[in-house]
């Protein structure tokens, strides 16, 4: 595929000439065992590697375990504090992913937060301000409609779809406009409640009822292509002798189904190929328009609309000749010993890599399926030949190609035997679908070799962390253990005791190794998700990496950046779920637990609310700021007051700490801190999650009755008749 063009020629030149490399962020609720998720990110990754731009996915991969759909919510709104500036310059949301747990106008709100970080959509729902890639729903139905209509003279054509979703609507919609477009009926529409397979049955129950004149049936999704298949059989109607199908997605549902589906190709890796252009776009400003766009899709021909597959078409030509000279082949009526070495001939000539035995093998199979049995599902001697060929063969997606044409010229040469025998012929075309979807399936079985083989290395470091009792001992399984799940390196944030919620934490360690120069820097205090400093990423090159928040038994713990190297992303919510259960038990061992943690809710704004008076000397470098006190006092909200303990943090004495802290605020410790907790307090309030008590307590009061003081003292209400004013 040809992505690069006079844009991509002008966005290279602009990000050429930038001081720093941009950083994308992706934003999802995504299952990574599908292939919808994986596609996306697929694309996603490959333009910002084309473009130089570093790639940090922050999607959440749900469905990984049994209890991963429960918490997600909360960690993904805890995900969206790192989608800011200056760690990211433009985000790439899916969100429309999120409608499984959120509702439309949340999904909205939520996004819309993020400005005025750069971004852009790729699912189905409007985020004001943001634009969006899209199929083209009408072209796509375009697409179905004229080929059931012109290719095959269809003019009774039905939908079966679903109420619930709003890209069936938009598929049903479009149907209806290409329908009238040919003015032809389209009041054959059924919609069912959901994907189950019952619903489906219904309405396809409820079609044939009052409809027993359809010639093909649209659905809007490969599922229910699929499940109105096996309705239709188990009507005695044949798909597609008596009706044709068609699905919608190219889901792998749609190749395995029992007659393979013909589909739209959605484009999801163009779609997140696409997604990164346009934020370059919109950042950049060198292209003309950075509005909605369409990606066009494309028909794949299957058999379930009466058609064969580009590559049974392909094998039909004429012109493409036979492996084995055509006077070698035996007459229909020949007997069996001159169709077995006729077929022994063909493989030696098809497969000559494979051994004899196998073509012995291959001219068996062939009389057994084609001759001397009538059932075609007891046809499967050939299959099952094919299927030992695949698994000893080393599966990889550009062998794909190869044996497609093996198979097409094993069709061919099998033609000539067949040529006037209809079941013959079916059969043989049935087998020859079969060995494609197989190698189809093939390369998902590879990947699923991978996925075990990567399974049993995650076993192994499971056992190794077993053992842990230091953050150093887990550092160093890190080091030798990340490689054999193929993860090049990691970065882990620490917070100081288990919270509720993201706290400011500590870098501690770093894989690989900083340079000499910056290992000085850890650990190194992170006060906000956002401000992680880029210089802890690999230096002097581009990275990949996935964020995972490391959260265990409703408690945060801190977070991980795992630089992308395996392909199978699941593995990363894996290892995140083995870090976070071994961290939870280190913190509980060494008393790292709090009844009542204390998050900040806005910190910048927090500083901002103490009027600090203008400073008249002049700033000396490394010399104590106004800003490095609040900073500490920030970090201090929910412990007393300590000057002790402050002035040893900040490497003076407590007494030149008091003159210095007087001198540069206008305040004592003890008031500014007390200002502070306040300030958070009324945060606290306003919020209505919290009781006065627990506020007190997350704010270090051991006293309720002391902090209601402190708080009218400050504010000139007690926290009570100051909550019945300003509450939310």
């Amino acid at each position: 595929m040809e992505m690069m063009n006079v844009g991509g020629a002008k966005r290279h030149q602009f990000l050429k000439n930038r001081a720093n490399p941009l950083t994308f962020g992706f934003a999802a609720a995504a299952d990574f065992s599908s292939f919808i998720g994986q596609e996306y990110v697929a694309g996603i990754m490959q333009a910002t590697q084309d473009y130089g731009i570093h790639f940090i996915n922050m999607a959440d991969a749900v469905r990984h375990d049994l209890l991963s759909d429960v918490h997600f919510l909360p960690q993904f709104k805890e995900k969206t504090k790192f989608m800011r500036a200056p760690l990211l310059d433009g985000l790439i949301t899916w969100a429309s992913s999120l409608s499984e747990y959120m509702n439309a106008e949340e999904i909205q709100s939520l996004f819309a937060s993020l400005a005025p970080l750069p971004m852009v959509d790729i699912g189905y729902i409007d985020i004001q301000g943001v634009p969006n890639i899209r199929i083209d729903n009408n072209q796509s139905m375009e697409l179905i409609v004229r080929h059931l209509v012109y290719e095959h003279g269809f003019s009774n054509i039905a939908f079966i779809g679903t109420r619930f979703s709003q890209p069936h609507a938009k598929r049903l919609e479009f149907f209806k406009k290409q329908m009238t477009r040919l003015e032809l009926p389209c009041d054959a529409i059924y919609l069912a409640d959901s994907l189950e397979t019952n619903d489906i049955s219904a309405q396809v129950e409820k079609m044939l009822s009052q409809n027993e004149k359809i010639q093909a049936v649209v659905t809007s999704s490969d599922i229910i292509a699929g499940h109105v298949i096996e309705a239709l059989e188990k009507n005695g109607i044949s798909v597609p002798n008596d009706v044709a199908v068609t699905g919608f997605n190219n889901q792998l549902v749609g190749i395995t189904a029992s007659v393979p589906i013909t589909t739209i190709d959605l484009a999801y890796f163009d779609r997140g190929y696409e997604a990164v252009e346009l934020l370059i776009d919109r950042i950049t400003q060198i292209a003309e328009t950075q509005e909605n766009r369409l990606v066009k899709t494309s028909l794949i021909i299957r058999q379930s609309c009466g058609c064969f597959e580009d590559a049974v078409i392909n094998a039909m030509q004429d012109e493409i000749p036979l492996p084995v000279a055509e006077k070698q082949t035996p007459a229909e009526d020949a007997d069996e010993s001159a169709i077995r070495r006729y077929v022994q001939d063909v493989a030696e000539h098809i497969f000559p890599d494979e051994p004899k035995e196998f073509h012995r093998t291959l001219g068996d199979a062939v009389l057994h399926d084609l001759w001397q049995t009538n059932d075609s599902a007891k046809a499967k001697e050939i299959l099952a030949l094919f299927r030992t060929l695949v698994r000893r063969r080393e599966i990889i997606q550009h062998h794909r190609q190869h044996y497609e044409e093996q198979i097409s010229a094993f069709r061919r040469s099998m033609i000539p035997l067949v040529r006037h025998h209809s079941e013959r012929r079916e059969r043989l075309e049935n087998i020859c679908n079969a060995l494609r979807v197989l190698h189809t399936l093939s390369l998902r079985y590879k990947m699923v070799a991978l996925h075990d083989n990567a399974q049993n290395n995650m076993t192994n470091f499971a056992l190794n962390l077993a053992g842990i009792k230091t953050v150093r001992q887990l550092e160093n399984v890190l080091r030798f253990k990340l490689s054999e799940l193929g993860i090049p390196g990691i970065i882990v944030a620490l917070s100081p005791y288990l919270t509720e919620q993201l706290s400011p934490a500590e870098v501690q360690i770093v894989i690989p190794d900083l340079p000499d120069d910056m290992v000085k820097m850890l650990p190194y205090k992170v006060r906000e998700p956002q401000l992680l400093p880029k210089i802890l990423f690999p230096r002097g090159k581009r990275f990949s990496a996935t964020l995972e928040l490391l959260f265990h038994n409703g408690t945060y713990i801190g977070y991980a950046y795992l630089f992308t190297g395996n392909q199978n992303l699941a593995i990363y919510g894996n290892i995140k779920e083995l870090l976070s259960q071994t961290l939870y038990k280190l913190y509980v061992q060494e008393g790292k637990t709090k009844p009542h943690a204390l998050v900040i809710t806005d910190r910048t704004r927090l500083a901002e609310s103490i009027p600090i008076p203008l400073q008249t000397e002049p700033t000396k470098p490394g010399k104590l700021q106004a800003q490095d006190i609040i900073d500490y006092l920030i970090d201090h909200l929910d412990e007393m007051c300590d000057l002790e303990k402050m002035a040893a943090s900040l490497q003076m004495s407590k007494s030149h700490l008091t003159r210095r802290v007087k001198a540069l605020t206008g305040y004592s410790v003890q008031v500014l801190h007390e200002l502070l907790k306040i300030e958070q307090a009324k945060d606290l309030i306003k919020s209505g999650k919290l009781r006065m008590n627990d506020i007190a307590a997350r704010l270090g009061y051991t006293n309720p009755n002391y902090f209601s003081n402190v708080f009218k003292k400050v504010t000139g209400l007690s926290p009570v008749a100051w909550a019945s004013r300003n509450r939310r």
